[in-house]
C-alpha cells in the first residue's frame, strides 16, 4: 500500500491493498473487521458455557477457513479437523472457577507466518481469584468483504453475542488486525495504518487488561463504527432516550439484553488523514461517551516507531475523534 493510493471504501479493496508487507513479501499487519467486547465474572461457569457458543457460532461461520486452535499455555497450535468445536474445549466450562477459561482459534496460512488473519477468535474468561484481571473479554477478526456483504446480519451478531456475556462495553469496525500479545513486543507494523486512516480501531487487549487492572474496567474503552454500552454506563449517560436524542443523521441505537450500541452508520468507515476527514458518526459517539471513556493509562497501549511516548500516543488516539 503506497502512501498516495489510498484505498477505497470497499472491502475488496481493503482486503487486498489493505496490507503492510515485510521486503520478503510476508503480511506483518492488514485492516480487517475487529470486534472486542468486554464483561464481567468471566469466572461463572454460565458464562463460560456463552463463551463457547459464541466460538461455536464463529467457527460455524467460517468452517471454511479457520484451520487450528491454541490450548491453553501451549506454545504451538493444534490443527482443528473442522467438526465442531476441538475436544479440549468442549468441556471447558466445568474447569472451575479459580482455573482460566482461554480459547483461540484461526485461519493459518502456510505461506504468511505469523500473519495477523482474516479469521481469528479469542476468548478469555478470567478466573475468580485473579484481581489483577476483573475484566473478561472476547477479540474477534472478520474479513470485510463478509461484514459490507449483509451488515444488518454483523449488527446481529454482535447484538447477540453482547446480550450472551451481559458486554459492558465494546466496540467493532474496521481495524488493524494483530497477532495478540505482540502489539507492544514487536515492531509496531499496523502503526502506519493507524496514522493514515483515523477512523480504524485498535485494542491491545492483554495490555488494556494490565492498564485497569486497578480500576476504570467499567468504563467505555473506545468507540467505532459499533460502541457497546452496558447498563452501568447507560446509566451514567443519562439513559437510553438521552443516548438517543444525541444521535446524528444515519445513525441508530441498537438494543442487548442489558445495554445498547450506538451504530454510526450503515457501514464502518476508514476516514483519511491526508485530507483530515473523520466520519460526522464517528465524532458524535466520542461525544456521547466522552464523560465516561477511560483515559486513565500509565504506560499506553500504543508502541510507536520512533521511540516516541506511548503514553501520549495512546491519549492522542484515544481522543482523536473529539
Amino acid at each position: 500500500m503506497q502512501a498516495h493510493d489510498p484505498l477505497r471504501l470497499d472491502p475488496e479493496d481493503i482486503e487486498t491493498r489493505g496490507v503492510v508487507r515485510k521486503p520478503s513479501g510476508a503480511i506483518v499487519s492488514r485492516i480487517g473487521v475487529l470486534l472486542s467486547v468486554y464483561f464481567l465474572d468471566g469466572w461463572k461457569h454460565e458464562k463460560r458455557e456463552q463463551l463457547l457458543l459464541i466460538l461455536q457460532d464463529y467457527v460455524s461461520r467460517f468452517s471454511d477457513k479457520v484451520t487450528h486452535y491454541q490450548k491453553d499455555d501451549a506454545r504451538s497450535l493444534s490443527r482443528w479437523d473442522g467438526e465442531g468445536l476441538p475436544g479440549d474445549y468442549r468441556s471447558l466450562a466445568d474447569i472451575g472457577a479459580h482455573k482460566q477459561l482461554s480459547c483461540h482459534m484461526q485461519h493459518v496460512d502456510p505461506k504468511g507466518g505469523d500473519d495477523p488473519s482474516l479469521w481469528r477468535i479469542m476468548l478469555r474468561g478470567f478466573a475468580k481469584n485473579n484481581a489483577a484481571r476483573p475484566l473478561s473479554g472476547i477479540k474477534a477478526h472478520f474479513p470485510p468483504t463478509y461484514v459490507f456483504a449483509d451488515p444488518e446480519r454483523f449488527v446481529e451478531l454482535v447484538r447477540t453475542w453482547c446480550g450472551r456475556v451481559d458486554a459492558i462495553h465494546g466496540s467493532a469496525g474496521l481495524g488493524v488486525l494483530t497477532v495478540p500479545g505482540r502489539e507492544t513486543t514487536e515492531e509496531p507494523y499496523h502503526y502506519q495504518l493507524l496514522r493514515r486512516y483515523p477512523a480504524l480501531e485498535y485494542d491491545a487487549m492483554g495490555n488494556y487488561w494490565s492498564e485497569t487492572r486497578k480500576g476504570g474496567y467499567e468504563q467505555p474503552r473506545s468507540s467505532n463504527w459499533l460502541t457497546i454500552l452496558g447498563q452501568q454506563n447507560v446509566a451514567a449517560l443519562g439513559g437510553v432516550q438521552s443516548i438517543q436524542s444525541r444521535l446524528g443523521p444515519g445513525m441508530t441505537l441498537e438494543h442487548y439484553e442489558t445495554g445498547v450500541i450506538i451504530r454510526a452508520g450503515v457501514l464502518p468507515q476508514l476516514g483519511d488523514a491526508a485530507t483530515n476527514t473523520i466520519p460526522d458518526a464517528y465524532q458524535i459517539a466520542a461525544r456521547i461517551i466522552k464523560p465516561m471513556r477511560y483515559e486513565g493509562y500509565k504506560w499506553g497501549v500504543i508502541k510507536v516507531p520512533d521511540k516516541s511516548d506511548w503514553l501520549e500516543e495512546t491519549l492522542k488516539w484515544v481522543r482523536r475523534f473529539d
